[in-house]
């Protein structure tokens, strides 16, 4: 045994936010505009997961944490 030591388990806990996943799940493949904490972005919604979204503005994926959204709404 090349590690003799216990192993220890590792857990990553983050916040469901469950309004926001199903609001961007709605949106999906649409032009949309995020508020987050520090900006707004629009783009183009890409992927929905339960942690965060992918906006791809301009060809460029941004991931942000849902966690810092304040709103979404579909782009003009």
């Amino acid at each position: 045994m090349l590690n003799e030591q216990p192993q220890s388990n590792v857990e990553f806990v983050s916040n469901f936010e469950g309004h926001v996943y199903q609001a961007a799940n709605s949106l999906l493949g649409k032009n949309i505009a995020i508020q987050t904490t520090k900006s707004t972005l629009q783009g183009k919604l890409s992927l929905v997961a339960p942690d965060h979204l992918v906006l791809e503005v301009s060809g460029v994926p941004f991931y942000i944490r849902t966690q810092q959204i304040v709103w979404i709404t579909p782009a003009k």
